[in-house]
């Protein structure tokens, strides 16, 4: 469907991703660890607004988030998978991407945002981990 501008049809645009809006990064096997110790603490990549992808195993996560990407660490097999999971800011530059995932998006590199949590999604459900401060991450409370 186009939309009729004054002088040029342009196509339908992706609504802008909100700020406060819930968001989740898959996160590579090999890079959890980089990321809770401090050494990785920029995301960059393709990410996903929470309200656009539903699982409750990393199966259904690899299936929904589109994860088997040619030379991707990700399999349908896999006991856990690991998301950052953070609320949007109007700074942060989201590009709706072409890929095959629902409500993915490209986002160019910007620092761990204040409050971002890591997740591990597991067969028995997902817990938190730990939270970023803007410094570190810290484990999450039992």
């Amino acid at each position: 469907m186009q939309t009729e501008g004054s002088l040029v049809t342009q196509p339908d645009r992706v609504p802008a991703i909100a700020p406060g809006t819930p968001m989740w990064k898959a996160v590579p096997p090999r890079l959890v660890g980089p990321y809770l110790d401090g050494q990785r603490s920029v995301l960059a990549g393709c990410v996903y607004r929470a309200q656009d992808v539903r699982f409750h195993s990393p199966a259904e996560a690899y299936l929904a988030l589109s994860l088997g990407w040619e030379d991707s660490e990700f399999t349908p097999m896999m006991n856990e998978l690991y998301l950052v999971c953070w609320l949007a800011r109007a700074i942060d530059g989201y590009q709706p991407t072409t890929g095959s995932g629902a409500g993915e998006f490209y986002l160019e590199p910007i620092p761990i945002p204040v409050g971002a949590g890591m997740c591990r999604l597991g067969a028995d459900g997902d817990q938190l981990v730990a939270r970023y401060d803007g410094l570190a991450w810290h484990p999450a409370e039992p």
